[in-house]
């Protein structure tokens, strides 16, 4: 009897222990802790070691202490997830190294700093012994290794998502807790009118995770909200599950035509970590024991809470692709009832300001106007606000100033037009009021802005302008003369002179350089596309001239952007079409209307979208860049060729 007494004292300390990793897996403060899988080793060998940080905030960095006496065969390995017991949540993150020693002795390996929501933190020292000899080199291990806290043990298992149990669905485990979702705050709006998009990653498993594509956003203007790098992760609970999110993309779109418009899908790559449990069930040395045997011949340890704390995992990294479904808006188009004339696309809610920097001035000064709109809405998309000047003065095409509120959304801020005007003539005149409409989609209504009207004094400068001179009352006649001239003969001076056989070879000289010239014609007017081409490709590469610039200073972003921007700006030159009414289906229209061939209009959109794209995957090769520049040259040179063509027949 004393015998069981003691197996049973014995269990029980065994059950406490267990209770007391139980308990312990509850504390959900933060705890930055170093770990080895052996403080004493062989010279021969190697030692894992692993700095975890349970429960961090906003872990912006992490440096791992010098690894002095060690090489590094391995790492840094980062790991990182959640764990859940009885419905609470411990998150973690891991970096893990393997070492080999140099020398046999005794190192103490200093604690790993992290900066943690704003403070720096450090974790505990860890001594490793090394001695002489050993069973055989230990090799670092070919899985990657699953970090789990160590305060939460075996009882972590079972109840981490991250754990595949015997029989459980694989697919069906990635797919509840792994996956990409979009918010949108709006579905219906008007032209014009931001909606923002958020690409969100939800997550219960530890994974490395990329974004392989990115939504190209077709038919809306798009100004992306940056995020922190490296992404912070926080906790939103969705039917009763608490995820940890990773906000992939934030964007501000506004769309730029009516109809029925798709938010295309984002694709994400991941490397889910997960821990399979052996079938097999280690023998509990007390089952076969009567004692520890109930009335039904059952015992407490059968219960398959206990399989996992005998069983063994292994490690497996899944790869899994998942992409965000897509998301359909409709885009409504603006009300032509009402619709004042001097509104060119500005939608959201503005105010204006114009000033003029002088009230007097002379022939000789310039006079600068500026007009400043700020507000919330399509800042970044706002047109020029028509300007009449009067007769007397001559405009300048303006230059555009944004001053765009980072992050802001809605998206805020201003952008002014700074004209400047010459006056030809003194006297007082009079600048119109300058007019400024927008839509304001709160209000479902148009709203016109007017300023005052801009009084001038202007008197003469040094450099008055010439009148035109009237020589009709200066034209006189030489005397008639009313006697014969006198002719006398003299001796040849000219004749046989160098001089002579010039003006002789002139006529002849002459009618060749008129052959010459009248074949060059003839060869001109029977290679007119010739020369339609050449003006066409000048009329290219000084559209793109600041993307050749970009190009050879190998900025990818920039070069994107100002090569789409040149040939939406020939498009809406060459067309006739106002910026804030341009997209893809109008330029369609026109350029068929033109009878543009299919095979040009193709490319055409095919490079738009490319260079869209580009925007926002990963940075492209010097040769992708050249091509992409030698393309859109050949495209607005094709165009212009095939216009000019047409408008000469």
């Amino acid at each position: 009897m004393n015998f069981k007494a003691a197996i049973l004292k014995k269990y029980c300390l065994t059950l406490l222990v267990i209770c007391g990793a139980a308990l312990s897996a509850f504390a959900q403060g933060f705890r930055f802790t170093t770990n080895v899988n052996a403080n004493s080793i062989a010279l021969d060998e190697m030692v894992q070691i692993q700095f975890m940080l349970e429960n961090p905030e906003n872990l912006s960095a992490f440096d791992p202490p010098k690894f002095t006496g060690f090489d590094v065969v391995q790492g840094p390995s980062q790991m990182q997830g959640t764990s859940y017991i009885n419905g609470k949540m411990t998150s973690y993150v891991a970096f893990s190294y393997i070492l080999k020693p140099r020398q046999v002795g005794s190192f103490t390996i200093p604690g790993a700093t992290a900066r943690v929501d704003g403070r720096q933190v450090k974790s505990s020292p860890v001594n490793i012994e090394v001695t002489r000899g050993g069973a055989g080199s230990v090799q670092p291990p070919q899985q990657p290794q699953q970090a789990f806290p160590p305060s939460q043990g075996r009882l972590r298992l079972n109840a981490d998502p991250a754990i595949l149990r015997s029989g459980e669905d694989i697919k069906e485990k990635l797919r509840k807790n792994l996956f990409v979702k979009v918010d949108v705050d709006k579905t219906t709006v008007y032209e014009g009118q931001q909606l923002t998009a958020t690409y969100k990653l939800y997550t219960r498993l530890p994974t490395n995770s990329s974004v392989t594509k990115v939504p190209a956003f077709k038919g809306f203007s798009a100004r992306d909200i940056e995020l922190p790098n490296p992404p912070q992760a926080y906790e939103e609970t969705m039917n009763g599950v608490v995820y940890k999110v990773f906000i992939i993309r934030k964007t501000l779109l506004f769309p730029l035509q009516s109809g029925q418009l798709e938010l295309d899908a984002a694709e994400v790559d991941n490397q889910v970590h997960l821990v399979k449990m052996q079938k097999g069930k280690r023998r509990n040395p007390f089952s076969d024991d009567p004692f520890f045997r109930d009335a039904f011949g059952g015992s407490p340890f059968d219960d398959s809470f206990f399989d996992d704390a005998f069983a063994s995992p292994e490690y497996e990294v899944v790869p899994y692709k998942i992409q965000s479904p897509v998301v359909k808006v409709t885009v409504k188009p603006l009300p032509a009832e009402g619709r004042p004339a001097s509104f060119n696309g500005a939608v959201g809610h503005f105010s204006m300001t114009a000033t003029a920097d002088k009230k007097e001035l002379s022939t000789d000064d310039a006079l600068t106007l500026k007009v400043t709109i700020s507000g919330q809405g399509n800042v970044n998309l706002l047109n020029a606000p028509p300007l009449n000047v009067p007769a007397a003065f001559e405009k300048y095409d303006p230059t555009v100033t944004d001053n765009i509120e980072k992050n802001s959304n809605p998206l805020s801020g201003s952008r002014q037009f700074q004209y400047v005007l010459m006056p030809q003539e003194k006297g007082d005149h009079e600048l119109p009021s300058v007019e400024f409409s927008y839509f304001d989609p709160q209000a479902n209504a148009y709203k016109t802005l007017t300023s005052a009207a801009f009084p001038l004094h202007v008197i003469a400068g040094k450099q008055v302008k010439r009148e035109k001179e009237d020589f009709g009352g200066k034209t006189e006649l030489a005397d008639i003369r009313t006697s014969v001239s006198q002719w006398n003969k003299r001796s040849p001076f000219f004749f046989g002179k160098p001089l002579f056989w010039v003006l002789l070879l002139l006529p002849l000289l002459a009618v060749g350089g008129m052959a010459w010239y009248r074949r060059r014609e003839n060869f001109r007017n029977s290679n007119m596309a010739m020369l339609r081409h050449k003006h066409a490709n000048k009329v290219a590469l000084k559209r793109l001239e600041l993307a050749a610039r970009y190009l050879r200073e190998g900025k990818d972003k920039a070069f994107y952007e100002e090569t789409s921007k040149g040939i939406w700006g020939y498009l809406s030159h060459k067309l006739k079409i106002p910026m804030a009414e341009l997209n893809k289906q109008i330029v369609q229209e026109k350029l068929a209307a033109q009878q543009l061939k299919a095979d040009t209009m193709q490319k055409l959109f095919d490079l738009t979208d490319r260079c869209e794209m580009a925007l926002y995957a990963p940075s492209s090769s010097v040769e992708h860049r050249q091509d992409a520049y030698q393309e859109a040259v050949q495209i607005i040179t094709d165009i212009e060729d095939q216009l000019k063509h047409k408008a000469g027949k």
